[in-house]
């Protein structure tokens, strides 16, 4: 049975059988329900262009907390303006900025003594910002912290932040940061899931694979804990030894995609956004890929002369987003211990067409779920791009199209913690 808070005292179940007969998410549930731009204007401390990708829904899902300028990684809020139903860039509306871009990684009270300088993911809780963090190039896998408070999220500029906090599967727990829908929340052992995966330097650091897991950020409360490892519970996880998908072999020839018939993972795929999708039993991520036809290798000359600087696919033209879908019951198969946390697969994946594709291929940077409404935010690279290359971000938004989900019985002083 799942426990539903209600009054003070009282607790009510939800049959888990039902959970675990929910729907499963097909991707032809997933509709375009229009975009917008990013503000272009250097706004406090950094601007958007060259964004780093994470982003968050605000209080009620009103507003949007963006990391900006990689060189920077600071945090801002922006409106989120009339959504439009196009796919003409020129004739979406642009949001404005409600806080100014202000630099976070050196101010948790503990000091920054890891030096994290990558933001990999935020989640609003409750009047905090949270905020995870890794360092961009740790060739030594050294660093054990990943997780900061802003305890004030209408303060970005001026609030205390608490941290830093660790999570103990280290960067494999640093990204993405979503919320657990109330009725799964006791099922899978939290309030939030926080995930992340390969993609980025030194790969033996990485889930190499979209990783999970379930944790609840108010217990302890985060926003005002000294720093402390954060109890979380794994869902899914993979590693350079188990990559996601290989029954066998080598992994660096199946990270190459040597034979050509590896569909499901390699060295230049990386997921941004995890998530349960609210009304079904299905955890979906979402990044990009390559090499899936061409293959994939290291320093290579490519197919239009472009010398790469590390992996990338044969051919220049062979990327595209990426989605991946899981079915919640394996899930919770490996938090009772009866799968390993590898030996997950997605039951479907496949290539996710952006709805505003520069020269075929945006890719997603980040996302953000408003589960109440049904809606997925992708943040996607260089929506409006500049001749030189680069640009600012645009925000792309799909209803997700799921039915509501399981009830707990009727009370007037009912409520579920998110």
């Amino acid at each position: 049975m799942v426990a539903v808070l209600g009054s003070p005292g009282v607790s009510y179940s939800a049959d888990l059988a039902t959970l675990q007969n929910l729907p499963l998410f097909q991707i032809g549930n997933l509709k375009f329900a229009g975009g917008f731009k990013v503000p272009q204007e250097t706004l406090g401390e950094s601007e958007a262009s060259y964004a780093e990708g994470p982003i968050t829904l605000g209080a009620n899902g009103t507003s949007m907390y963006m990391v900006g300028h990689a060189y920077q990684q600071a945090i801002a809020e922006i409106s989120i303006p009339e959504i439009v139903n196009t796919t003409s860039v020129s004739a979406l509306r642009r949001a404005s900025a409600i806080q100014n871009f202000s630099r976070v990684l050196s101010r948790p009270a503990s000091g920054n003594v890891d030096n994290l300088d990558r933001i990999g993911g935020m989640e609003y809780v409750n009047g905090m910002l949270l905020v995870n963090a890794y360092v961009y190039y740790d060739a030594n896998a050294g660093a054990d912290t990943t997780t900061m408070a802003i305890q004030n999220a209408n303060n970005l500029s001026g609030s205390a932040v608490a941290g830093y906090h660790r999570f103990a599967a280290r960067a494999h727990a640093a990204g993405w940061i979503s919320p657990i829908p109330a009725e799964w929340q006791q099922a899978l052992g939290g309030t939030h899931i926080s995930g992340y995966s390969s993609g980025g330097p030194i790969i033996s650091r990485w889930s190499v694979g979209p990783s999970a897991f379930a944790f609840t950020p108010t217990n302890p409360n985060l926003a005002n804990a000294s720093p402390t490892t954060i109890p979380a519970t794994t869902l899914m996880d993979f590693s350079l030894q188990n990559p996601m998908g290989m029954d066998a072999g080598s992994a660096e020839s199946y990270l190459n995609n040597s034979d050509r018939n590896n569909k499901m993972w390699n060295h230049i795929t990386s997921a941004k956004y995890g998530f349960v999708v609210p009304g079904t039993r299905t955890y979906m991520a979402v990044g990009f890929s390559g090499g899936y036809d061409s293959g994939v290798g290291y320093k290579i000359t490519q197919d239009n002369g472009n010398v790469c600087g590390g992996y990338c696919a044969y051919s220049a033209s062979d990327y595209s987003n990426y989605y991946w879908l899981f079915d919640l019951n394996d899930l919770l198969a490996v938090k009772n211990g009866s799968m390993n946390s590898y030996d997950i697969k997605p039951y479907a994946f496949g290539k996710f067409e952006s709805a505003f594709a520069n020269g075929g291929f945006s890719p997603i940077l980040g996302g953000a779920v408003d589960i109440n409404r049904g809606l997925l935010y992708l943040n996607l690279e260089a929506v409006e791009p500049f001749e030189w290359g680069g640009g600012y971000p645009g925000v792309a938004v799909y209803s997700l199209g799921t039915q509501s989900p399981p009830k707990p019985p009727a009370d007037t002083n009912a409520q579920v913690l998110e």
